[in-house]
């Protein structure tokens, strides 16, 4: 897993659900649902929004299926459907009270992380750089007719060496 790979910006709404416990693993070390898919290099909570968007069923089975993955686990597919079961019900679902109702309110999105929105974003900061720029620039000189174009002031004058022998 790559640092930064989320798009999803650690949500505290999957907290319940990527903290809960799975159960111990072979060195009798406690293992959380977030500690289980890092060990599978795949993103935790990317993993918690897709699976909150499927259906119960769906999600159930598609966790069954990596817990079973688990490397040093040992749960029979019938453990792992049952402990899936258990953490699914954790999950906030769509339109579910769960959700912190401060994100509706305010009308914020989730960031979708698409190159096109990326490349507008970029695309707008650089338009607003460019005026900035333009409205600091010194102004042509219209405004200044008064003043010379050049140095009107001549150097001082000297006169070369004379040689006489």
């Amino acid at each position: 897993m790559t640092p930064g790979a989320s798009v999803s910006f650690f949500r505290p709404e999957f907290d319940a659900f990527l903290y809960a416990p799975i159960g111990t693993d072979g060195n009798e070390m406690p293992l959380s649902v977030l500690s289980a898919l890092a060990r599978l290099d795949i993103d935790p909570w990317e993993e918690a929004a897709e699976l909150s968007e499927l259906p119960k069923d769906t999600a159930t089975q598609r966790l069954a299926s990596l817990i079973a993955r688990l490397p040093g686990g040992r749960w029979t597919q019938a453990d792992s459907r049952g402990i899936a079961h258990r953490l699914i019900e954790l999950l906030p679902r769509r339109n579910s009270p769960k959700v912190p109702l401060t994100e509706k309110a305010r009308g914020l999105r989730k960031m979708s992380g698409s190159p096109v929105a990326k490349m507008l974003f970029c695309a707008a900061l650089g338009g607003i750089a460019l005026i900035i720029a333009a409205s600091c620039e010194p102004s042509s000189g219209a405004d200044i007719a008064d003043a010379p174009a050049f140095n009107t002031v001549a150097p001082p004058q000297t006169s070369p060496p004379s040689y006489r022998n």
